[in-house]
């Protein structure tokens, strides 16, 4: 369950003033420095726009050698990317506002309190009487000041741009208001992503885990006297894993379809705009992380695939990985294409997908996967056996799965709200 949505949720409502109530009692904002002509969203009447810069007073800190830093010591030293370490001296005290302005990280804050060094790379608010420095560092936060950074190797946010980046203003006193609301609902979200963690997440896993097992086991959904059986592809096996229902038969996964075969490609025949997915690409729960497109160095083969193949990591870590694919693409040759329209038997993408998800074949792959990158052995993988039902029922498990797997998901938001 990812939290994050929701904490950055309650960070627009507070910037925008729709977090707290506002009070007549407490006066109304005094315009500082200039108004901005344009504003990215609506406020209450008594705040104002203002440039940072005109209600901190920001410099860069110093810059200190690396051997100076150790891990523990007197005093934090903060970077462009927070905590550094420890030195013996400071160069800062009080409560400020920490901002990165150097590396892929630049623009994330800090709220630091006490004495502390600084470096060159983190520039230092010092907020105005007008600032709560708590409500400052939310709504910093929610500024995303990266997007001002400069768009080279090393990133950069220079202090004269930082200062006339535009931040709402709101009373003092509901500021104070503001910063207390959201401490103590991010203080509840902390305690609820550990307890998910804990206990939902586990609970969750074990629940698709057993799901899967009985999907690919026959224990899902009743069979049905009108559909046919499956017809047996090579020799039955004399042992098998588990007990399946009388309509499915095991089939080795090397004669079930193509497995470890897959049409590959030199970098030149690859278009231009095509979308590569490598092995860090694909989620457990299906998916993509991202789409990478035009990679400029392309130095070897790659796999093609089409939309609705089934890609499947032999690769740890990414190890039992699998998605369907949504539109054609070329790919790492460390993922197996597998064409559910090449096999010997009807087969559905979506049921070929969880069976690799499944305890059962997750457990035969990791156990068979060797060398100094340990992958799957292909060779061993092909004898592997596969339970086959039916079509038909494979699409009701198929669909079943959605349908439990949905409800889980959305027990894990409920989770996540109470």
């Amino acid at each position: 369950m990812d939290f994050k949505p929701l904490r950055n949720h309650i960070m627009q409502l507070a910037i925008s003033g729709q977090l707290v109530p506002q009070l007549d009692s407490e006066p109304e904002v005094k315009q500082i420095g200039p108004a901005p002509e344009k504003v990215p969203f609506a406020i209450p009447e008594k705040w104002k726009w203002v440039q940072l810069g005109e209600v901190f007073s920001m410099q860069a800190g110093k810059s200190i050698r690396a051997s100076q830093i150790a891990d523990s010591g007197l005093y934090p030293c903060y970077g462009g990317n927070g905590l550094r370490g420890y030195v013996d001296s400071f160069n800062v005290s009080g409560t400020y506002n920490l901002i990165g302005r150097q590396g892929a990280l630049c623009g994330n804050i800090h709220l630091v309190s006490g004495d502390f060094y600084a470096t060159e790379h983190a520039v230092v608010a010092k907020h105005s009487d007008v600032i709560d420095p708590r409500c400052a560092y939310y709504f910093l936060t929610s500024l995303n000041l990266n997007q001002y950074a400069t768009a080279t190797a090393q990133p950069g946010l220079a202090v004269s741009k930082i200062a006339k980046v535009y931040c709402p203003l709101a009373p003092i006193n509901e500021q104070h208001r503001i910063a207390a609301v959201v401490d103590d609902l991010f203080g509840r979200l902390d305690q609820m992503e550990s307890a998910y963690s804990e206990f939902a997440g586990p609970m969750t896993e074990h629940f698709r885990n057993t799901v899967l097992q009985m999907a690919i086991s026959g224990q899902l959904v009743p069979q049905l006297d009108t559909e046919p059986e499956v017809k047996q592809i090579g020799p039955a096996p004399e042992k098998v894993p588990f007990a399946i229902p009388e309509k499915w038969k095991w089939v080795e996964l090397g004669k079930l379809l193509p497995f470890g075969r897959s049409k590959q490609v030199k970098p030149e025949q690859i278009p231009a705009n095509s979308w590569l997915l490598g092995l860090e690409e694909i989620e457990s729960n299906g998916g993509l992380i991202r789409k990478c497109y035009d990679w400029e160095s392309i130095n070897s083969n790659k796999s093609a695939f089409k939309a609705g193949n089934v890609l499947y990591s032999k690769m740890r870590p990414y190890l039992n990985k699998a998605i369907i694919a949504d539109e054609d693409g070329f790919c790492s040759t460390e993922l197996l294409v597998l064409d559910v329209n090449q096999a010997h038997l009807p087969l559905h993408a979506g049921f070929l997908l969880y069976f690799l998800r499944a305890p059962y074949f997750v457990i035969m792959a990791t156990k068979h996967s060797h060398g100094q990158k340990p992958r799957l052995d292909i060779k061993e993988g092909k004898k592997f056996l596969v339970p086959v039902p039916p079509l038909a029922e494979q699409r009701r498990i198929v669909a079943k799965l959605e349908e439990l797997f949905f409800g889980v998901d959305k027990l894990g938001s409920l989770v996540a709200f109470t």
